[in-house]
């Protein structure tokens, strides 16, 4: 682990307590896989493409598993459960060793109890495909809302700032949470994430436009993900997943997955 990430690591890993606002649990860099393991699962997920779930009408964004915002939110026929019912297993099968070091390494760091979800999906791959309409831009903000009631366009696949709500989604109700990103692959220019200094505190009365227009003029922090390192925070301040400027043929792969505090212990789900 590079000594820079050890600092981060070991510093925030004590800090962590879920009896704490969850707007005060710190955001941190966690080593979970090695290049190689990194690109020996690119290499397993292509194969396994045939599998994949295409989640645009028009764009190259995929996922490998179900996943709340796709298969619930905004999705009249609700195929949430029949999905994770199919992929859950699949997924250990083919990549257990994943789901396995991330228990590991997201434990140690938290010191704490992490379990996957029993009854929910696993946190699964999200694949973009490059593409020109999919490239950094501000044209393409808008807030989650906006994005749940149109989806997308043909020339407009949007790219929601947010706060997350999965656990809501999925009828876990209020508790602390955690957004994890695993990063397996970036082309281009890597892959990030913009965040907010602030969440709902500071937007609870606006309406849209204004969430958006508030979000637009304030500064935020470029996250840079690092390949085979989770990226995790809270999911309780406003973020938006980078652009993609990779060309055709190349990808964006991530490991996706939100957890929950609940019964003495993180609960991970998607």
């Amino acid at each position: 682990m590079p000594s820079a990430w050890m600092d981060n690591f070991f510093c925030i890993g004590k800090s962590m307590n879920p009896d704490h606002s969850a707007e005060a649990i710190a955001s941190f860099h966690l080593p979970v896989l090695t290049p190689q393991q990194c690109a020996d699962v690119v290499e397993r997920l292509l194969d396994l493409e045939p599998f994949w779930l295409k989640r645009t009408r028009h764009f190259p964004i995929h996922t490998l598993g179900a996943t709340y915002y796709y298969d619930i939110v905004g999705m009249p026929a609700r195929p949430y459960e029949r999905l994770a019912r199919q992929y859950n297993p699949f997924l250990l099968d083919h990549f257990g060793e994943v789901y396995d070091a991330m228990l590991a390494s997201l434990g140690a760091a938290l010191g704490q109890p992490v379990v996957y979800h029993p009854a929910l999906a696993l946190p699964g791959f999200h694949m973009f495909g490059g593409h020109p309409a999919l490239r950094a831009s501000e044209d393409l903000d808008l807030v989650h809302e906006q994005w749940q009631g149109g989806r997308e366009t043909a020339d407009f696949p949007g790219n929601p700032i947010h706060l997350d709500r999965g656990h809501l989604a999925v009828g876990l109700g209020a508790a602390p949470t955690l957004s994890v990103t695993l990063l397996i692959a970036a082309a281009g220019r890597g892959a990030g994430m913009k965040m907010w200094p602030f969440g709902l505190e500071r937007t609870g009365n606006l309406d849209e436009s204004e969430i958006l227009a508030l979000l637009q003029r304030e500064p935020f922090e470029q996250i840079h993900y690092q390949t085979g390192a989770a990226f995790i925070h809270s999911g309780r301040r406003y973020h938006q997943a980078r652009g993609f400027d990779g060309a055709p043929g190349d990808y964006r792969i991530t490991l996706q997955g939100h957890a929950v505090w609940q019964g003495g212990q993180w609960q991970l789900f998607w």
